[in-house]
């Protein structure tokens, strides 16, 4: 393993997808006070890493799907008790999958996170930048499939006037989101929704924004129902932060195990070509499509596409 090594401006400006020099000197400030240090690996690292993780998808994994509601009711479940016996602390949002690991896949490579919980400290740098550079004009915010509620939470911080609209099919993620305006005073209000029977009668504010984050991996090959629903509301504009399986290489070992893993678990397919149609027929047009180049042992949640309907 080699010496720890820290993730600097031109290493994020590389993984969001902008031009060296241009980073903004908040997201500069946030990288200098919370150092991401991670170790890369050596060749005989890699191809081991990479040889340990095939035979871990060989063995299999469960699907995602509908079958598996009870699984996240009872996860969110456990995150509105946790967050109650905290003090409504918002720290006791923070999923536990984000950051459980810290073998990671950084720039086409594994490395081991040096810092504690990197994934969660990184996703928290570049969820802030996100926010500021496509979100900030939002009159009002949709996340749909907010779940523990951590990602409105940091919006509300950075935006306390914006009113805020969490979206969720279980009810204890109603419920968190709720409680984010009982006890914190934020402009949040949860509500249920569900991807694939989107309620028609269901209206946005004007000049709103929708965003989804790590959450229409788990609708598959079925977005059709939820893309057709935004479509039809036209809000000022989209951002989706999922893994996109189209924008890994399969030709690449590093991208292959990936795009294995994915397609196992049958996690989301065909948005982001169905979104390219959309775009050829002239009916939305793209700001970002950016693939970061970072996730977890197995996959990489964090690819940014934001369009805006025409």
């Amino acid at each position: 393993m080699s010496p720890h090594q820290r993730l600097g401006q031109r290493d994020f400006e590389v993984a969001v997808g902008i031009p060296a020099g241009t980073l903004d000197e908040r997201t500069k400030a946030l990288l200098e006070k919370t150092p991401l240090l991670y170790s890369p690996l050596d060749d005989a690292a890699q191809a081991a890493t990479r040889a340990k993780v095939a035979e871990d998808i060989d063995r299999g994994f469960t699907v995602v799907g509908e079958h598996r509601a009870s699984i996240w009711r009872d996860a969110w479940q456990d995150h509105l008790d946790d967050f109650i016996k905290s003090g409504h602390a918002l720290e006791a949002l923070n999923p536990r999958f984000v950051g459980g690991t810290a073998l990671l896949r950084w720039q086409g490579a594994y490395v081991e996170g040096v810092t504690e919980r990197f994934e969660l400290a990184f996703l928290e740098i570049f969820r802030d930048w996100l926010f500021r550079t496509y979100l900030a004009d939002a009159s009002h915010l949709y996340e749909f499939g907010s779940g523990s509620a951590f990602n409105v939470a940091a919006y509300a911080k950075l935006y306390p006037e914006t009113p805020i609209t969490a979206l969720d099919w279980a009810p204890a993620a109603v419920t968190i989101a709720n409680l984010l305006g009982d006890q914190h005073g934020m402009k949040i209000a949860g509500q249920r929704f569900d991807f694939f029977a989107p309620e028609s009668g269901f209206e946005f504010a004007p000049n709103s924004s929708v965003l989804t984050m790590c959450a229409l991996e788990q609708v598959g090959d079925r977005f059709l129902p939820f893309l057709d629903f935004i479509l039809a509301k036209r809000p000022q504009r989209v951002v989706h932060v999922e893994p996109m399986l189209e924008l890994y290489d399969p030709d690449l070992p590093h991208d292959a195990l990936a795009v294995r893993y994915h397609q196992q678990r049958k996690y989301l397919s065909g948005l982001m070509p169905h979104l390219r149609s959309l775009e050829k027929a002239g009916a939305i047009r793209f700001l970002k499509i950016q693939r970061l180049k970072f996730g977890s042992r197995f996959h990489e949640c964090f690819s940014v596409v934001a369009w805006e309907p025409v």
